[in-house]
């Protein structure tokens, strides 16, 4: 059998053109589209990493994060908890120290007004006592008590030196005694010579009564007084009754 060497080498042609159109046409544009693919994908890939490579940052940074918030709140709660002991102690004493002193005033209130009480009775004591013995000196005067009231008054003017005379001669005012009692016709007599004698004979004198006098006499003319007067031997029976009932001493506050 013979062979057609044109048409082998014309099948060859075809076969060569069709092998480069296959390559022009249709493998190149395969290889591209695979090469674009490849790196497409090796592209996509490394975002992919990076991506992943981001978010474990990120990961790491939010449990880093998470623990320094743990951390700080377990501080801010240990500073809390500390914060407010503390400002419980504070109002607990405070509030001891506002009830000590309430309790304090409280007590110095109770013991000012015991004291108070305790004085007021120790006072109404001593004027009970006192208006008790002036009543009874009162009720036993007699014609020979005046009498020696009045005898012991003139003992008294006598005694009177020359300036307290010269004091009482020239002042202008009346010249008045008073007495707790009324004197009868001699006693004024008596003690009316006593003060002629002293001062001069034409001297007025006025006698009144008082109720204020205690068993006494009282001679005043102007800012001159001379007097005896049985209240002030009261008013030492007086002090004497309150220092003896001091003596017994305060009351004590209670604890």
């Amino acid at each position: 059998m013979a062979i057609d060497w044109i048409t082998v080498s014309a099948q060859i042609v075809n076969f060569l053109i069709l092998v480069w159109l296959l390559k022009q046409f249709l493998y190149q544009p395969v290889i591209r589209a695979m090469e674009h693919r490849k790196q497409t994908v090796a592209e996509q890939l490394d975002e992919a990493r990076a991506r992943e490579k981001k978010a474990a940052v990120q990961i790491q940074q939010h449990q880093d994060m998470s623990a320094k918030l743990e951390k700080d709140r377990d501080a801010i709660l240990a500073t809390a908890e500390k914060e407010a002991a503390a400002q419980k102690k504070i109002f607990i004493e405070a509030a001891r120290l506002e009830a000590i002193k309430k309790r304090d005033s409280w007590q110095h209130q109770a013991n000012e007004e015991k004291q108070e009480f305790i004085r007021n009775l120790r006072h109404r004591a001593a004027e009970t006592i006192q208006a008790i013995a002036g009543k009874a000196l009162r009720d036993l005067a007699s014609a020979d008590l005046e009498k020696q009231v009045v005898n012991t008054f003139i003992e008294r003017l006598n005694a009177l030196d020359q300036k307290a005379w010269k004091s009482l001669k020239d002042s202008s005012e009346p010249l008045v005694i008073a007495s707790a009692f009324k004197l009868d016709s001699s006693l004024r007599a008596q003690l009316t010579r006593v003060i002629h004698e002293h001062l001069a004979s034409s001297m007025q004198v006025d006698y009144i009564e008082s109720a204020e006098l205690v068993l006494g006499i009282e001679l005043t003319r102007g800012g001159q007084r001379l007097s005896w007067n049985l209240s002030n031997y009261l008013d030492e029976l007086n002090s004497s009754i309150e220092e003896a009932i001091t003596s017994i001493g305060p009351v004590r506050e209670t604890e």
